[in-house]
């Protein structure tokens, strides 16, 4: 069994392929994706529970795959080294006879098909002419967001907002050749009305944006949040769409703002008007109008992971 390495998948895996492989995975919906599973385990050196996230998924042909991701909350405060609060490995198999092919880094795979997952579900909810994205939250996830959005078509101009403004620029300054310009904002609010697009991606518990923010014909991009008790918009906000969603099955469950939302009796659930599958089953927007909307929420399935492992392993083999 041999190992892929990041270097390998950074030079060998773009957007638009990626992109267009998710659109026809969901679209033919081959791909089987149990809903993944979450084990809380202590350690000897924090108080906090640490977590092991299982995604398994196959495709009924030639593979499956299994996503191993750890959730360490004390690496933060470890210094030396410095070790990064997720870590994981994703191994792929051959289907037809169980043995296993190739292992890779599942951190890496799991921020490059996020971005694409949601540069997919912009293609079918965001306006057509849409050329100006905001982006909240500059961690780990924020390089990869430009690049992936910088790959969509007509877009033009990409800013790059959080918290801390220094670092925001930092990430702009270390970005590889972009086809669109990027530029770092010390504040989101006086341009935000104005963004055709807005993806959030923090970790925050507390809305960053709320009603006051939201202008007719916006595409709401929410990938950030995955426990009850993160929120990156109001619920206001939420209701002030049309809703999408990666799945039913865990998202509605898991996502703050839709959790917070459909308890506050702001949506029902029959608000929810698709999924991924939905979305990509017939390669036709979504959007009513120009005014209209819209919002999609994501968590992560693990039949994102096996589209990009079996793409990477394509590249590999055909390599060697």
């Amino acid at each position: 069994m041999n190992w892929i390495s990041n270097e390998f998948i950074k030079e060998n895996i773009n957007y638009p392929e990626l992109v267009e492989a998710l659109e026809m995975a969901f679209g033919l919906n081959t791909i089987q994706c149990p809903p993944k599973q979450s084990y809380n385990y202590k350690s000897t050196n924090s108080s906090e529970d640490n977590t092991l996230l299982f995604m398994p998924s196959w495709d009924n042909e030639s593979y499956f795959g299994v996503k191993l991701i750890t959730a360490t909350p004390n690496n933060s405060k470890l210094n030396n080294p410095k070790i990064p609060y997720l870590n994981g490995l994703y191994m792929l198999f051959n289907a037809e006879n169980g043995l296993p092919l190739v292992v890779m880094d599942a951190k890496l795979i799991t921020n490059i098909r996020t971005a694409a997952t949601s540069v997919l579900a912009s293609s079918f909810l965001a306006k057509k002419q849409a050329s100006k994205i905001l982006i909240i939250g500059n961690g780990t996830l924020s390089p990869f967001y430009i690049q992936a959005y910088a790959s969509k078509q007509n877009i033009t101009t990409i800013y790059l907002w959080g918290r801390n403004y220094k670092k925001s620029k930092q990430v702009v300054e270390a970005l590889d050749d972009c086809s669109v310009k990027v530029e770092a904002v010390e504040d989101f609010v006086p341009i935000v009305r104005e963004m055709d697009i807005i993806s959030c991606i923090t970790s925050s518990h507390d809305p960053i944006l709320t009603k006051e923010h939201v202008s007719s014909g916006q595409h709401f991009d929410l990938a950030g949040s995955y426990a009850e008790d993160m929120h990156e918009v109001s619920e206001d906000v939420v209701a002030a769409c049309s809703i999408y969603t990666d799945n039913f099955d865990v998202t509605l469950k898991h996502a703050g703002e839709l959790v917070k939302a459909l308890k506050e009796n702001k949506i029902n659930k029959s608000d929810i008007k698709g999924d991924l599958r939905f979305l990509c089953i017939d390669n036709l927007s979504k959007r009513n109008s120009d005014e209209e909307n819209t919002l999609f929420k994501c968590t992560g399935m693990a039949i994102e992971d096996l589209v990009i492992a079996k793409l990477v392993y394509d590249k590999y083999t055909n390599k060697k």
